[in-house]
């Protein structure tokens, strides 16, 4: 897949998450809108409620009150229902001082919470009154600030919306770069196997093309080699070598000169194909250089798979150490559930 489509492709994903997230947006805007069948009235100073209309279903509404005490500002949200009005005066509770036994062994943060229920339960003690005032103060001296609250996510959805789709277009050539990174992959594992092999049969007496031809033939019969990138190149080159009686020497350079940039495993490509074309364009020993360019390509395969073995090592860490970590806690929880 090359960079148009893999752009192409991307495009089509962060139309898709945009419109994902609109979609979500909308219906968080509808879901976030204010549906209370009450509305909260008078302002900061003097705030009220007002009943429904008597044979109505009861209102709700969502507050918020800032609730200021000694240790700083406390933040609650309340769900409040307020029953429609009555012509007939209900007798409301005693607004007496708090129990003393009841409270006496309750910590500040529940006394709090337990002089708000008493105030939200009031509200609805005497429905004949269609105004409803919300107090300003506690009966333990704390203030309260009274607002209306919306519950809303559109920040939220669109921050990830944004970054999602940041994603998305950072992360689109991925694809490129890991089939890039298998060819060269593919290129360091094979190409000193191809140099060796190339050497024993020049070294057996066979000219260049036909040493070509005979690996390549080979590499058609060989199930491990069947989709590897490497000699499906050289099978390419073979074939167009055959259609069109073109040069061995060139076309093994346009291959070399095709991964230049692609990383690790290019120069090595590149060196071989510079040593073919000396041998052709100059008449140098070709056996020889290829031997000397064998025996540097397997230190390099030898150094690669040593590193390679260093960082499997240093990613199976973090997994032993979760793995030694459960072990330690199997082990020593029994002695801990007896003490």
């Amino acid at each position: 897949m090359d960079e148009a489509a893999l752009n192409r492709k991307a495009i089509k994903r962060i139309m898709i998450v945009v419109a994902a997230g609109l979609l979500l947006l909308l219906f968080d805007l509808f879901v976030g809108f204010d549906f209370s069948t009450l509305r909260l009235m008078g302002g900061v100073s003097s705030p009220y409620l007002v009943r429904p209309d008597e044979g109505s279903s009861p209102g709700r509404i969502t507050l918020k009150a800032d609730i200021k005490t000694e240790d700083g500002t406390v933040t609650k949200e309340y769900d409040l229902s307020l029953y429609p009005y009555s012509r007939e005066s209900a007798a409301g509770s005693a607004d007496g001082e708090t129990d003393q036994s009841e409270t006496g062994a309750m910590s500040e943060e529940e006394l709090l919470a337990y002089e708000m229920r008493g105030v939200i339960s009031s509200l609805n003690d005497d429905r004949s009154a269609r105004r409803v005032s919300l107090p300003g103060r506690l009966r333990t001296g704390e203030t309260i600030k009274w607002s209306a609250h919306r519950r809303t996510n559109t920040a939220v959805i669109a921050f990830a919306m944004m970054m999602l789709t940041v994603f998305i277009y950072m992360r689109r050539l991925d694809p490129l770069e890991k089939a890039r990174r298998a060819q060269m992959d593919s290129v360091r594992r094979q190409l000193p196997e191809f140099v060796n092999r190339l050497v024993l049969l020049l070294g057996a007496g066979l000219v260049l093309s036909s040493a070509f031809e005979r690996i390549v033939e080979e590499s058609r019969d060989s199930e491990s080699l069947r989709g590897d990138y490497f000699y499906e190149r050289l099978n390419g080159i073979y074939g167009r070598i055959k259609e069109t009686n073109g040069s061995l020497e060139k076309e093994f350079r346009a291959f070399a000169r095709s991964s230049e940039n692609s990383g690790e495993g290019s120069r090595e490509l590149m060196r071989i194909s510079n040593i073919i074309s000396d041998n052709i364009s100059k008449g140098v020993e070709l056996t020889e250089k290829l031997q000397s360019e064998s025996e540097a390509l397997w230190l390099s395969r030898k150094r690669n798979s040593e590193e390679r073995g260093r960082l499997a090592e240093t990613k199976l860490t973090m997994p032993l150490t979760v793995f030694l970590l459960v072990l330690v806690v199997v082990t020593v929880s029994p002695a801990l559930l007896e003490l």
